[in-house]
């Protein structure tokens, strides 16, 4: 099924020839879809081109953040009026420039929020911290411009344009009218944007750099005078923040703390601790002691001084009590910014969310502020280099448009759409919901060349994840243009060449259009016949790929659909699997690890069914797979002994039973059922891991089960070969080789596995409450070990205390006998508990058990009759009330929540006797209803029973 892709990559001639064409349509179908302009663009410097999530060594999926960088103008009078030693380093750097012209200096400070700079009493830097001072134009060399859509009329390649301004350091210092004073990674972004010229490296394999005048720590930036725009302030001082991050925003941050809780925090450690902050940052009362917040934004329910209103009331203690800061200022961030009004400015009275932009574009436009881009994250291409934001000439999908992107998010709700996977369906609906212009287009590559540039001097490629995004169409007419010949070398057997296949035959055959392509050479029989594959075969019912797709290339699929059939969407993708990464032994997969394993290795290791098991065992959903050389190794051991069962069992060497059935037969087939059924809803949702849970393990943990409730009665002949066909055929997907020997070689089956059809049963052979029967007599066995290995321990002289221990030379006695209580109904308050859980709403959850929502909790407690109880008797209640909906409705559904169970639990017990007192190892067991005391038992365990859960009492014979 990957003929298609596989020829398309190795650019074989006839595929390309198809591809070519086919994004003639798809660009056709796309107007107004395909736009080219000036956008921010995650850039690898060394490669000079847009670097794609496939072209990163790490950082895939991420993408521009866009700030707002503030000017902080340096007041160079106030300084000389009040000179500060520390200050000097700066100082000399700014004289040595003078002779060309005075220049504008700011601290440049990136923020998310300018409409919040009318409270701005200061601004922090990073003590420790390395900052440069760039020479950068007050006018940018580029902007962000409006696009137009891709209809093949722009000629611009973006390989022919230069992203970096590049001039001699005599010519930056005559050209440039400003120095921003910010860190080395921001001036980087902001120089391939415009903002900053850069010098070649003598070094030619060296990339260039920006101009910076030279390099100051922090320290020398502390209690500097500023002008900060729109500021109620008329200057402002830069102090020490210690958790400023150098490789986020600029390394200048604005304070604002009537807004910001870290802000605020920041600036009361440093009133707070006066000598302290003098004596290691020589930061001066004056520079502190004026500045309060400023009332800027009024937010229902938290005031005008929102960030000091919630520290107060939190009781925050400094700048380092990250966690509160945290909650804090998403709440304010939040509230803020949807429901706060301004108080102060031009825009007072507008909600922030409509004044944002027009104050931000206030400041650009009065040259006080500039967009700045950097990624979200840092980006490594897989050249090595850190990838910067550049602005670049691209060719882009405006996968935003509110139509195209309401019609694939309609069509991601619907029942048509299937991920079998919640988390993954969320994926979708995340990504589409932020999913905005797409840069699909390169300077060089492995791809498939924009039609209208391929004949030009630079022609320009479209990016892996934006191609091949309906590639799958061509499997259903690939079969009749190459044939058998999967490089495309030959014509297939419509013998069509490669010059035959226009956009309009492509139109045809892909149900763009109904009318035969005029003028084409292509017989008519022949287009028909290929149109009618198509319509066939398509659309794909599935696609398994990697959960790095989710956020690129399957939703570019899902849209590139929606474009080129708006009206068609049965020819829609319907299902995607998706799959995490694998590792071996809980370590990521890699030769410089020495971990790496090839299919070819591991089937020689493992054999082919034991890695495929291992494999299955590895996970499922979108975490990382983990395949374990344990698990293949002892793979192969289980195998083994499943083929030795088998033939035992078919070659009398196992004491089988025949003739009539008994209630452990009766049980075990029900077992057999509902292993199975559990094992096809598994596959049937791509959940190997369970499936090979319920259709291997489970099964032969059922079968040790079912041998010893037997006991010395065997098992039955019907039930071992049922057994032993069905475990063939739930495991056969997984481990086809070893099954279809057991299934063909031992058991004579006339035909092959693989042609067999999955186990079916009588409609009703599936009986939950035999299923609940057999759940009960595991438990109790497991419960009635635990309470006799307490009652060992006791007569040993255990851990009760006051009691002394035994003689070491004086064994303790035997427990040979048991007395077993039976609850037929719960206690009154249970009773009353159970009655109003069942008006709580209750669902199957992601993993198909059941639970319920905190409803339930509700109803309990606003109960008058529960209300009525004292206090112990209504903790009861809720503790009662929390396991069966935590533990027992997850284990046994609805039927948890019964008054009573729909089985006679103590003849159940007793018919299971013999196996009872060998699991336990009793010489006597004897059965009674919780009701009816035993004379040897002076405990209160007979208390303890309940529906479905019964006591026992251990005493010597």
């Amino acid at each position: 099924c990957r003929r298609a892709f596989r020829v398309e990559r190795a650019k074989a001639r006839v595929q390309q020839a198809c591809l070519k064409s086919r994004v003639d349509g798809l660009c056709v179908q796309k107007r107004g879809k395909l736009k080219f302009g000036m956008r921010a663009t995650i850039l690898s410097r060394r490669e000079k081109q847009a670097c794609a999530d496939h072209d990163r060594a790490s950082g895939e999926g991420v993408g521009p953040q866009e700030y707002t960088v503030v000017k902080l103008f340096l007041q160079g009078e106030k300084m000389r009026e009040a000179p500060v030693p520390q200050h000097q380093p700066l100082v000399q750097l700014l004289e040595a420039v003078k002779a060309y012209g005075a220049k504008k200096v700011s601290l440049v400070a990136a923020t998310l929020r300018p409409e919040t700079m009318y409270g701005q009493t200061n601004c922090y830097v990073l003590p420790e911290g390395k900052y440069g001072l760039y020479l950068a134009f007050t006018n940018p060399k580029k902007s962000l411009d409006k696009a137009e859509e891709g209809d093949g009329g722009a000629q611009v390649a973006e390989s022919e344009e230069e992203f970096e301004t590049l001039m001699t350091r005599e010519e930056a210092l005559s050209t440039c009218t400003e120095v921003f004073i910010c860190s080395e990674r921001s001036a980087l972004n902001m120089a391939y944007q415009g903002w900053l010229p850069m010098q070649a490296a003598e070094d030619p394999d060296a990339l260039p750099v920006p101009h910076c005048l030279g390099t100051v720590d922090g320290m020398n930036l502390i209690g500097l005078p500023l002008t900060a725009p729109n500021a109620t302030y008329p200057t402002i001082y830069a102090l020490p923040m210690l958790t400023i991050s150098m490789n986020k925003g600029t390394g200048v941050v604005m304070s604002v703390p009537s807004d910001a809780p870290d802000d605020y925090m920041a600036l009361q450690d440093i009133k707070n601790k006066p000598d302290f902050f003098k004596d290691r940052y020589g930061v001066l009362p004056e520079w502190v002691g004026p500045f309060e917040p400023v009332a800027i934004i009024d937010i229902p329910d938290l005031g005008a001084l929102p960030a000091v209103t919630l520290c107060k009331e939190k009781k925050v203690a400094s700048q380092k009590d990250t966690q509160k800061l945290q909650e804090i200022k998403e709440e304010v961030y939040k509230k803020g910014f949807y429901d706060g009004v301004l108080l102060v400015g031009p825009c007072a009275g507008q909600k922030v969310a409509d004044a944002k932009t027009v104050i931000r574009d206030q400041l650009i436009e009065r040259k006080e502020a500039l967009r700045y881009f950097e990624p979200e994250k840092p980006v490594v291409a897989r050249s090595g280099d850190e990838c910067v934001v550049a602005f670049m000439h691209q060719w882009y999908l405006d996968y935003g448009e509110e139509k195209w992107r309401e019609t694939v998010e309609a069509y991601i709700n619907s029942e048509q759409f299937q991920t079998f996977s919640p988390q993954v369906l969320h994926q979708f609906k995340h990504v589409v919901g932020w999913l905005r212009e797409w840069a699909c287009s390169r300077s060089y590559g492995l791809g498939t060349y924009l039609p209208w540039t391929k004949d030009s001097s630079r022609p320009v490629l479209i990016e892996s994840l934006s191609d091949s995004t309906i590639y799958m169409a061509y499997y259903a007419i690939a079969h009749l243009l190459q044939g058998n010949d999967m490089y495309g070398q030959a014509k297939g057997p419509l013998g069509i060449a490669v010059e035959q296949l226009t956009d309009e035959v492509f139109d045809y055959v892909f149900a763009q259009t109904d009318d035969l392509p005029k003028g084409s050479t292509i017989p008519a029989e022949h287009l028909k016949r290929m149109r009618n594959e198509f319509e066939y075969w398509y659309p794909l019912d599935l696609r398994v790929s990697g959960k790095d797709l989710i956020f690129n290339h399957l939703t570019f699929s899902l849209y590139s659909h929606a474009a080129i059939w708006p009206h068609r969407p049965d020819l829609w993708p319907r299902a995607f699997v998706c799959n995490g990464h694998i590792m071996v032994d809980a370590q990521k997969m890699s030769k410089s690890l020495g971990n790496f394993i090839s299919i070819e290795d591991g089937i020689k290791e493992f054999t082919a069914d034991a890695m495929r098991v291992a494999l299955a065992d590895a996970g499922d959903t979108t975490d990382d797979a983990n395949f374990q050389r344990e698990t293949a190794n002892g793979t192969i051991m289980r195998l083994y002994l499943l083929e030795q069962f088998a033939n035992e069992a078919v070659s009398g060497a196992l004491p089988l039973r025949t003739g009539r059935y008994s209630d452990a037969d009766r049980l075990f087939l029900n077992e057999i059922v509902t292993c199975t059924q559990e094992a096809k809803e598994a596959y049937e949702g791509f959940q190997y891991r369970e499936a090979l849970k319920k259709g291997l393990y489970e099964m032969h943990t059922r079968r040790d089960q079912y041998r010893l409730l037997c006991g010395e009665d065997h098992m039955h002949k019907d039930m071992v070969v049922t057994w032993l066909k069905t475990q063939c055929q739930t495991l056969a997907p997984i481990a086809p080789h070893i099954c279809e020997h057991i299934w063909s070689e031992i058991l004579k089956e006339p035909s092959l596995i693989v042609s067999s059809a999955w186990p079916t049963f009588p409609e009703h052979a599936q009986d939950p409450v035999l299923h609940r029967q057999f759940l009960l007599l595991l438990a109790s066995v497991e419960d009635f070990r635990r309470t006799k290995d307490k009652a060992v321990q006791m007569l040993s002289g255990g851990k009760k205390k006051g009691q002394q221990p035994r003689p070491a030379d004086q064994a303790a006695p035997a427990l040979t006998h048991a007395v077993v209580y039976v609850a037929k109904e719960y206690p009154p308050l249970q009773q009353q508990v159970l009655t109003l859980l069942q008006k709580a709403p209750i669902h199957k959850g992601e993993d198909g058990a059941w639970c319920a929502g905190k409803e339930y909790m509700d109803i309990v407690k606003n109960d008058e009759g529960i209300n009525a109880l004292d206090k112990n008797a209504k903790k009861e209640a809720m503790a009662f009330a929390s396991f069966q909906m935590r533990d027992e409705l997850k284990a046994y559904g609805r039927s948890a929540l019964d008054l009573r169970l729909p089985f006679d639990e103590l003849n159940l017990l007793q018919s299971h006797q013999r196996y009872l007192q060998a699991s336990l190892g009793l010489t006597e067991i004897v059965f009674l209803p919780s009701d009816e005391a035993h004379p040897k038992d002076d405990s209160p365990n007979r208390k303890l029973a309940k529906p479905g859960k019964p006591s026992i009492f251990f005493y010597v014979g």
